[in-house]
């Protein structure tokens, strides 16, 4: 089980550093788009935003998955 902890304990600072890049790539895409009126950071802004919660659901499948695999060893 410990290793699958420290595969989860990875994957949860993995997501937060995409999570952290993309926030600030976000922001600086909706100032440069809005404020400076760069149409072209749109669609950088709405795939910070994608890859942002891309990482989230895949730190979230990996928790499913390493729960139901710690079940299943119960089970055993």
């Amino acid at each position: 089980m410990q290793h699958a902890d420290a595969i989860q304990k990875k994957r949860l600072t993995a997501m937060f550093a995409i999570d952290a890049v993309c926030f600030v790539l976000a922001g600086a895409a909706i100032i440069g788009y809005v404020a400076f009126k760069q149409g072209w950071l749109a669609p950088v802004f709405i795939g910070a935003i994608a890859v942002g919660l891309g990482a989230q659901i895949w730190f979230i499948l990996g928790w499913m998955k390493a729960a139901k695999q710690d079940e299943e060893g119960r089970a055993s």
